[in-house]
C-alpha cells in the first residue's frame, strides 16, 4: 500500500485531531483551535519531519464537514423563522459584501496586487466561515438564541451568495470580463432547484419518516439520513451547485419531521468527525514561512476583515430594527472567512487568474481570523459594555429613537389589511413562476441530451416536441392557479381603489368591470413579460410554438374545474405532510412520557384527551387545586392550548377554558376524570362571564417596557391574566410573575369581555390614562 494513501493519511489526522481535543477540554479552550494547531504539526509545510499526511488526498473529504454542519442546520430550519429573518439577514449580506469587494479592490491596489487579485479577494471576504459561526455556536448553547438565528440566516444566505460568486469568478477568470446574464441565470436556477427539491422532498419525506417510525431500525434511520443527504448533494453537484446547498435541504426536508431529533443524534458522530477533519485541513494549509514574509499584510487585512465585517452585519441588523446589543452578537460571530474562501482562492489558481502570493496570505489570514473569533464571542460582554460606555448620548437616543420608529412602522404594516391579503397570493405566484420555470427548463433539458427511445418510432425534433407537450400539460395546474391568484389581486386593488368616497359611485356596474380588466391586462402584460424574458429561450419557435398555445387555452378551458381540483389536491397534500409531521411530533413526546410513566407502572394504561368547559368550576385554577390523581386516580399526561403543546405540567400550571386536557390512567379511572373535569360550580362559583383570549403587542414607549409582570399590577388593575407571551422566537406558555416585559411582546391575555376591552383601551391609549403607560 502507498505511504500515503487516503487511510494512512485519515488515521493520522484523526489520531492528531484527538490528541488536540483531549489536551484542550480541561482548559475549555474551543477544539477548532486544536484541530488547526493539530493540522499544521502533521501539515507538509513545517519541516521538521517528513510530511506524515498529503493535502490533496484529504481536501476532499474535509468537505463532508462542511456538508454535514449545512446538513445540521437544515435540521434546525424553520420556514416561518427564516421568513421573519429575511429581511434583516439580507440587509446585514448585502451592506458586508459591498464593503468587503471594495475592501478587497483597494487592498489589492496598496499592496501591490492586480485588478483581477482584488476581485477576488472582495469575493472570499464576503463569505464566512459556516464551519466555525456554527460550530462555536453550538459549542455555547446559542442554537435558538435571537441572535444566533439571525447569524444563521446571514450564513445561509451566504452559501448561495457563494455559489454566485463561483459563477461570476470563474467567469473573470476564464474570460476576463463580469458576465451578468451567467449571474442572473444562476440566480434563477438556485431558486428553482430550491423550490422544486423542498417541495418534492416534503411530499416524500412524510412518507418516508412515517414508515421509519414503524420499522426503521437504527441501522436503517442512519442509512436512509445517509443516503437523502448524498442523493440531494449529488442533485446539486450536478446542477452545478455546491454539495452543501445539497446537505442543507436534506436537512430542510427532514425538518420538523417526526423523526428530526433521532437523526440528528445519530448523525452528529458523523459531522463531529468531518469538522475535526475540516480544521485539520485548515491548519495544513498553513505555510509558516509565508505567515513570516507576509506578516504586516496578513495582520493588517485580518483586521479590517473582523472591523469591516462586524460594522457592516451589526448595522444591516440595526438598520432592518434589531437590538444594538442583539445586533453586535450576531455580528461578532462572522468576523472570520473560512472554507469558500479556500474554494474561491484555488478557482483564481486553476484558471492562472491570480497570483501566487494570493493563496499565502489567504492561508494566513483565515488563520488568524479563526482563531480571534472564539475570543470575540467569549468577550462579547465587555464589547457590549465597552460600546456603551464610549458611545455618544445623541447615538444612544438616536438608537432608541430608531428602534421605536422601526417598530411602529412595522405594527403599521403588519395591521394593514391589504397587505395581509395580498401576501398569500403573491407568494403563491412567486412558488408557481418558480415551478411551472423549472418544469419547461427540465424539459427543454431532457430533450435536448436524451434520445427517444428506441421502442418510439420518432425522429429526435418530434420527441423534443413530445416533451415540451407534456411539460405544458404538467404545468396546466400551476397556470390554471397563477390565473386565480391573478384575479384576487385584481379584486384587492380594485377594493382599494374604490374604498375612496369619491370613487363610491363607480364601484358597481360597467366601470367596475372595465376597471378590473384594465387591471387584469396589466397583471398579466407584467407576468407575461417576465415570464418570457426568463424562459423564452426554452421554448420552441413559429407555429409549433402558437400550436401549443392553442393546445394550452384550449385544455385549461376545458379541464378548468378538474385542474384546480388537481391543484388543489397538490397542495393539500404539501399541506398535510407539513401539517402531520407537526402534530406527529406532538403525540410522539406525549407518546415518549407515556412509555416513560409505563416503565415505572406496569400496569395497562390509557390517554385520552378532555376539553375543559367554559363553564367548568376548575378553570382558572392550579392543577395542584385540582389534584386529580386523589380525585380520579388520573394524572395530567399534557395539555393543548391554543394549538400549542404543553407537555410539561407544573403544578401551579392554571387550566382555561378550551384546554384540551390529556388525561393518564384506566378506563374508570378516565370516566371519573371526565366527570369531575366537567364538574360545574355553583352559582357563587360560576363565572359570570365567559373568559376570552385576546392577543396584543407591547407598544414603544410603554411603562410596562423592562418591568416584571408582578410589578406592572396588570391583574389587580384590569382583572386579566397574561397567560402567554412570545419574545421573538421564544415561546413563553403561562409565564411566571419574574418575567419581564419587553417593547415588542406579544402578549395573549385572558379575562372577561369588559375587562378585556378596558386593558385594550388602556394599552393602545385610548382612555384619558393611556398617558400613564407612555
Amino acid at each position: 500500500m502507498h505511504a500515503h494513501s487516503i487511510v494512512n493519511d485519515l488515521a493520522w489526522i484523526l489520531f492528531a485531531a484527538t490528541v488536540a481535543a483531549l489536551a484542550l477540554h480541561p482548559f475549555r479552550i474551543p477544539l477548532l483551535i486544536g484541530y488547526i494547531v493539530a493540522g499544521f504539526l502533521v501539515g507538509p509545510h513545517l519541516g521538521l519531519w517528513p510530511a506524515l499526511v498529503e493535502l490533496e488526498n484529504v481536501q476532499e473529504l474535509s468537505e463532508l464537514g462542511v456538508i454535514f454542519l449545512l446538513f445540521y442546520i437544515g435540521l434546525e430550519f424553520d420556514f416561518g423563522r427564516l421568513r421573519r429573518l429575511i429581511g434583516p439577514a439580507f440587509t446585514a449580506l448585502s451592506l458586508q459584501t459591498l464593503l468587503m469587494l471594495f475592501l478587497g479592490m483597494e487592498a489589492s491596489r496598496l499592496i501591490g496586487l492586480s485588478t483581477m487579485d482584488g476581485w477576488f479577494l472582495g469575493g472570499l471576504f464576503s463569505i464566512s466561515s459556516s464551519m466555525v459561526s456554527v460550530k462555536l455556536i453550538r459549542e455555547r448553547g446559542l442554537i435558538h438564541t435571537p441572535h444566533a438565528s439571525l447569524t444563521i440566516g446571514v450564513l445561509v444566505l451566504e452559501d448561495i451568495l457563494a455559489i454566485l460568486l463561483l459563477v461570476l469568478l470563474a467567469g473573470m477568470a476564464a474570460e476576463g470580463s463580469m458576465n451578468v446574464q451567467a449571474i442572473a441565470r444562476s440566480i434563477l436556477f438556485i431558486a428553482i432547484f430550491t423550490v422544486l427539491v423542498f417541495l418534492i422532498g416534503k411530499l416524500g419525506a412524510f412518507r418516508l419518516t412515517r414508515f421509519l417510525v414503524a420499522r426503521g431500525t437504527t441501522e436503517l434511520v442512519t442509512m436512509a439520513s445517509l443516503g437523502l443527504i448524498f442523493l440531494v448533494g449529488l442533485l446539486a453537484y450536478k446542477f452545478n451547485f455546491s454539495w452543501a446547498l445539497g446537505g442543507f435541504l436534506a436537512g430542510a426536508i427532514l425538518s420538523r419531521s417526526q423523526l428530526a431529533e433521532r437523526i440528528e443524534q445519530l448523525t452528529e458522530p458523523l459531522r463531529d468527525m468531518f469538522s475535526a477533519l475540516f480544521f485539520v485541513t485548515v491548519g495544513m494549509l498553513i505555510d509558516p514561512g509565508a505567515l513570516l514574509t507576509y506578516a504586516p499584510i496578513i495582520l493588517a487585512l485580518s483586521f479590517v476583515i473582523i472591523v469591516g465585517k462586524f460594522a457592516s452585519c451589526w448595522l444591516g441588523f440595526f438598520l432592518a430594527g434589531r437590538y444594538p446589543s442583539e445586533a453586535t452578537r450576531a455580528a461578532l460571530i462572522k468576523s472570520q472567512i473560512g472554507e469558500f474562501s479556500f474554494v474561491i482562492v484555488s478557482i483564481g489558481a486553476t484558471y492562472g487568474a491570480t497570483s501566487s502570493e494570493l493563496q499565502s496570505i489567504v492561508s494566513g489570514v483565515a488563520f488568524i481570523t479563526i482563531l480571534t473569533t472564539p475570543t470575540l464571542i467569549q468577550n462579547e460582554n465587555r464589547v457590549l459594555s465597552w460600546g456603551k460606555r464610549f458611545s455618544p448620548k445623541a447615538i444612544k437616543e438616536f438608537c432608541a429613537f430608531y428602534g421605536q420608529w422601526v417598530g411602529t412602522v412595522s405594527l403599521s404594516i403588519s395591521r394593514s389589511a391589504f397587505l395581509g391579503l395580498a401576501k398569500k397570493p403573491v407568494s403563491l405566484l412567486c412558488i408557481h413562476f418558480l415551478i411551472i420555470t423549472g418544469i419547461i427548463i427540465a424539459a427543454a433539458l431532457i430533450s435536448q441530451r436524451l434520445s427517444p427511445p428506441e421502442f418510439l418510432p420518432m425522429t429526435q425534433n418530434l420527441f423534443q416536441q413530445a416533451v415540451f407537450l407534456l411539460s405544458v400539460l404538467a404545468s396546466l395546474p400551476f397556470l390554471v392557479d397563477t390565473m386565480r391568484n391573478l384575479n384576487v389581486l385584481v379584486w384587492l386593488f380594485s377594493e382599494a381603489a374604490m374604498s375612496r368616497p369619491s370613487f363610491k359611485q363607480f364601484s358597481d356596474g360597467a366601470y367596475r368591470s372595465a376597471l378590473n380588466g384594465l387591471i387584469l391586462l396589466l397583471l398579466l402584460f407584467v407576468y407575461g413579460t417576465v415570464f418570457l424574458l426568463v424562459a423564452a429561450n426554452y421554448f420552441p419557435t413559429g407555429s409549433v410554438f402558437v400550436a401549443f398555445l392553442a393546445i394550452t387555452g384550449i385544455v385549461g378551458w376545458i379541464f378548468w374545474k378538474k385542474l384546480i381540483h388537481l391543484h388543489h389536491q397538490w397542495e393539500t397534500a404539501i399541506v398535510n405532510s407539513m401539517k402531520n409531521e407537526a402534530e406527529e411530533r406532538i403525540s410522539q413526546k406525549i407518546s415518549n412520557s407515556l412509555k416513560a410513566i409505563e416503565s415505572r407502572e406496569p400496569w395497562q394504561v390509557n390517554v385520552e384527551p378532555i376539553t375543559l368547559s367554559r363553564d367548568s368550576k376548575w378553570t382558572g385554577k392550579q392543577v395542584m387545586e385540582i389534584d386529580l390523581r386523589s380525585h380520579s386516580g388520573a394524572i395530567i399526561a399534557g395539555i393543548e392550548r391554543n394549538g400549542y403543546e404543553l407537555v410539561s405540567i407544573d403544578p401551579d400550571t392554571h387550566l382555561y377554558p378550551s384546554d384540551k386536557i390529556f388525561v393518564l390512567g384506566e378506563p374508570e379511572q378516565i370516566e371519573r376524570a371526565k366527570g369531575f373535569l366537567n364538574l360545574q360550580g355553583s352559582d357563587a362559583e360560576s363565572l359570570t362571564e365567559p373568559f376570552i383570549f385576546t392577543r396584543e403587542v407591547v407598544p414603544p414607549r410603554c411603562s410596562w417596557d423592562g418591568m416584571r409582570i408582578q410589578d406592572t399590577q396588570i391583574r389587580s388593575r384590569f382583572r386579566v391574566t397574561i397567560v402567554g407571551i412570545q419574545k421573538g422566537e421564544k415561546r413563553i406558555i403561562g409565564p411566571s410573575p419574574q418575567v419581564v416585559l419587553d417593547e415588542g411582546d406579544l402578549i395573549l391575555v385572558m379575562g372577561s369581555q369588559e375587562n378585556i376591552e378596558n386593558f385594550k383601551a388602556v394599552l393602545r391609549g385610548d382612555r384619558e390614562d393611556a398617558g400613564s403607560l407612555a
